[in-house]
């Protein structure tokens, strides 16, 4: 069988694709994490953790075990109320990373504990015996839109590629536009997420216009190469094996 050039390139380009892809990568977010954490003086505030078991991180699990939906396993939960309350619990949370080949995220946004609680009990009365782990479905869900103007501003892009040279585009773009960053880390399957302050920026628009360009100009939502996800969770820890995004 003869191969052509276009055909070999291709196979290269894919097994380089599966090496970068299919890794274990160790990341320790904490002290980046710890360092942006704000809370009112109330008290009311709180982060929310979770350790969450993918299954594209675990393909032989059987879904049919544990509170498995939506592709994941979700372990144990917290609510941080400070950067010490964390810190503390470090210690705790990779070990049960480590021990489930999972990973810990923390929500970029801090949640009302009353507006939380008081939105458990509405989901509880209004699905009955079906409201199975709804204190951390509710904690965890991302908030966007006009009723939350003003909270939860935090966003990260995320960059789906192990691509360096995209990484630096976006970076140029960000910087050509004038919108701060607070911090980024690569991700367990050699993407990037850059975290940014807010939401609301006046250019963000622009931005996400020109990010458009690494998928041929075609708006592909949460499936394009570069895509902001608002009020999402940050890795806080992992080191899973992974197959891949």
């Amino acid at each position: 069988m003869v191969v052509t050039e276009k055909e070999l390139t291709k196979l290269i380009t894919e097994s380089v694709r599966k090496v970068l892809t299919e890794s274990q990568v160790k990341i320790d977010n904490f002290d980046k994490v710890s360092q942006y954490l704000e809370f009112n003086d109330n008290g009311d505030d709180f982060y929310f953790v979770q350790i969450i078991k993918r299954f594209k991180d675990n393909p032989n699990d059987d879904k049919h075990q544990g509170n498995y939906r939506n592709g994941a396993w979700y372990l144990y939960s917290w609510r941080i109320h400070s950067a010490d309350e964390l810190m503390a619990l470090k210690p705790q949370i990779i070990q049960m990373c480590e021990a489930n080949n999972a990973r810990a995220y923390i929500t970029i946004n801090s949640r009302s504990t009353k507006e939380t609680d008081d939105y458990i009990k509405i989901m509880k009365q209004k699905l009955g015996p079906g409201a199975k782990n709804v204190e951390d479905r509710v904690a965890g869900v991302p908030k966007d839109g006009p009723s939350w103007k003003g909270q939860r501003m935090r966003l990260f892009l995320d960059i789906d590629t192990p691509d360096k040279n995209i990484w630096n585009e976006v970076k140029y773009i960000l910087n050509m536009c004038g919108i701060q960053t607070l911090y980024e880390y690569e991700t367990p399957s050699g993407g990037l997420h850059i975290v940014l302050p807010n939401k609301e920026e006046r250019n963000l628009y622009y931005a996400k216009k020109l990010f458009m360009k690494f998928d041929k100009w075609q708006d592909k939502g949460m499936l394009a190469t570069v895509h902001p996800n608002v009020d999402g969770k940050v890795i806080l820890y992992s080191n899973v094996d992974t197959k891949g995004y």
